[in-house]
């Protein structure tokens, strides 16, 4: 930033500086890399923003440092492979009167590809112990839940877990996330009929006053804590 005045709106992702960046057509925010061919990239904002008979955009760039927005240092395509148009407007303000300001993407793709340049977390110790865990409870119901998973342990766990499935049954899972619990079903595995009963059972138990049979478990043994297995 030179003179006080505001560089490219950029985002960090692990070491790499990411452009944010508007596409025709559309208001979700994209992403830029570096570009890193032999031949120049593209600036930040293309010329013709700063053709002197255009008042209204060289207001809006009073605030930007001109030379490194036209340094042709970003790639020709977001990281979803679409051709842009100009940066979004950031800390120096708002490039476009059809456009409000971004500090961070919106576009689902680019986010997805965003999460990929950050170091990877260190896996816990727990990941083995709760996807074996995982694996019986599937084993007999045909699903499971964790419940209070970190959010940099839910990939890692569901990959584990999937891979767990498959090696010793040879059947594909789901793995459903919704906050910090993760479900995770098998449907090959699943036994309708048990269900059925014990579900039947239970509403007998509840409308009726009767003893459930030994068949239907109180425990929930399809639910499996993270937190139980933390080591002390």
């Amino acid at each position: 930033m030179a003179d006080g005045l505001h560089g490219p709106n950029v985002v960090r992702a692990g070491e790499s500086s990411l452009l944010l960046v508007g596409v025709s057509g559309g208001q979700a925010v994209h992403l830029v890399r570096r570009h890193e061919q032999a031949e120049p990239g593209r600036g930040a904002v293309p010329d013709y923003f700063f053709d002197p008979a255009n008042s209204d955009r060289e207001e809006a760039l009073r605030r930007y440092d001109i030379a490194a927005l036209r340094d042709p240092v970003w790639a020709n395509t977001t990281m979803c492979g679409r051709i842009w148009a100009v940066m979004v407007g950031g800390d120096g303000g708002a490039l476009s009167r059809y456009r409000e300001l971004a500090f961070a993407p919106t576009c689902r793709r680019c986010l997805t590809l965003m999460d990929r340049l950050f170091p990877a977390p260190a896996v816990d110790q727990r990941v083995p112990v709760v996807a074996q865990l995982v694996f019986e409870a599937v084993h007999k119901h045909g699903y499971a839940e964790v419940r209070g998973v970190p959010g940099d342990q839910l990939a890692v766990l569901r990959k584990a877990i999937r891979s767990l499935i498959r090696q010793r049954t040879g059947h594909p899972s789901e793995t459903l996330v919704h906050g910090d619990l993760l479900r995770v079903v098998c449907e090959p595995l699943g036994d309708p009929e048990a269900e059925m009963r014990a579900a039947a059972e239970a509403i007998d138990a509840v409308l009726f006053g009767k003893q459930p049979l030994p068949s239907v478990r109180s425990d929930r043994d399809w639910v499996v804590s993270w937190s139980a297995w933390a080591q002390p």
